[in-house]
């Protein structure tokens, strides 16, 4: 494994805080490539090459006792069984001495905690890449890059796959970080499985799922979003697409996800939106615009915006308790008179009374619109 310098001068640099010695970073050929003195970067050091083929620590006793060297302990880096570098602390042998095997152990470790997060890295900018072929390369015709990808990652072409898009909603100051910290929840809880793929865009979390039941994914993304409410202040939404029974059908999933998504945001009520609950919906999501405000016009105009507010909320208790009075009184923490009486006083003031079925379908498209 190859050492950046950018990995190594990080390295030493953070090593100094703790023992306030001077650091080097020296490759297998002996070149300094990161010290804290840099003055040295890009010089030989004759005692570094010396322990990169002897695997043994060793001891520089004075300045210039091997070529490019100065007094102090260097020290070989492991990475899988194989030497990678050397560290060197320069100075007194009896003051960098009892340092040297801490901060070999630290650099080995901080060497293996960026492999791992670079493979990470790897591994999401490979499932970025199979899901923006697979949803919005309009090529019918898959590259080799892209067949390799999904070999890779075992990804079968006749399993059935659901897309899941979630939206982060809200302002934080940390907001970068914080949707990195909602992605690893994701990542954890939701992409366990192999075949599993997710990548950022913005604020839209999408996955390409196999598909599982309501019952099983809904109490996790549930939890996801009860977390990032809780922890960062911010509100997920999210749209549910169709089930596509083969991976080059997956493009239409994402698509009703979308819609799913869109309207669950508009609407305002539910935070998990599936496609395949949606109905009247479909049809007030692609009304016009100059026929919704037409039809909004005509049955609310008389309503302001405090009556809106007011009565959008009866309107989803009415479809929610199938119109029972005393369902929709006891929500509201309201006498059944006093929800009568406000009934009639939407009645009055547009033509319209939510008790007659046809009359409640009005209402419920011109709401529907409002949202």
């Amino acid at each position: 494994m190859d050492i950046s310098t950018k990995l190594a001068q990080t390295i030493v640099l953070d090593m100094k805080k703790i023992i306030n010695q001077d650091i080097n970073y020296i490759n297998t050929d002996g070149m300094i490539i990161a010290s804290t003195d840099t003055s040295r970067i890009g010089l030989f050091h004759g005692g570094a090459k010396k322990v990169s083929y002897t695997r043994d620590n060793l001891i520089i006793r004075y300045d210039g006792e091997y070529t490019g060297a100065r007094k102090g302990i260097n020290l070989p880096i492991y990475f899988e069984n194989t030497i990678v570098g050397v560290v060197g602390i320069t100075g007194e042998k009896q003051e960098v001495e009892k340092y040297g095997e801490i901060i070999k152990r630290m650099t080995e470790l901080l060497i293996k905690d960026a492999y791992i997060n670079n493979l990470r890295n790897k591994e999401k900018e490979n499932q970025r890449m199979i899901i923006e072929e697979l949803l919005f390369n309009d090529e019918k015709k898959y590259d080799n890059g892209f067949l390799s990808r999904i070999k890779v990652f075992n990804i079968k072409e006749n399993v059935p796959r659901v897309v899941v898009i979630s939206e982060v909603l809200g302002e934080s100051y940390n907001i970068i970080e914080e949707k990195d910290k909602i992605l690893n929840l994701f990542n954890y809880k939701v992409i366990k499985c192999t075949e599993n793929l997710m990548m950022q865009n913005k604020n839209n979390i999408i996955m390409i799922l196999k598909k599982v039941s309501r019952e099983s994914i809904e109490p996790t993304f549930r939890e996801i979003a009860y977390t990032a409410q809780k922890e960062y202040g911010l509100r997920l939404k999210f749209g549910i697409g169709i089930v596509a029974e083969e991976l080059h059908k997956i493009r239409e999933s994402y698509e009703k996800a979308r819609i799913a998504l869109n309207w669950g945001i508009s609407s305002k009520d539910e935070d998990i939106n599936y496609y395949s609950d949606m109905d009247i919906e479909l049809i007030v999501e692609n009304v016009d615009k100059n026929v919704e405000n037409e039809f909004c016009k005509k049955i609310m105009g008389n309503l302001d915006g405090k009556d809106i507010s007011e009565y959008s909320e009866i309107i989803h208790l009415f479809e929610k308790f199938n119109g029972s009075i005393k369902q929709i009184s006891d929500s509201l923490f309201i006498h059944k008179n006093t929800l009568q009486y406000k009934l009639n006083r939407l009645c009055h003031k547009t033509g319209y009374d939510m008790r007659k079925y046809k009359d409640f379908v009005v209402l419920r498209i011109a709401f529907l619109l409002m949202e």
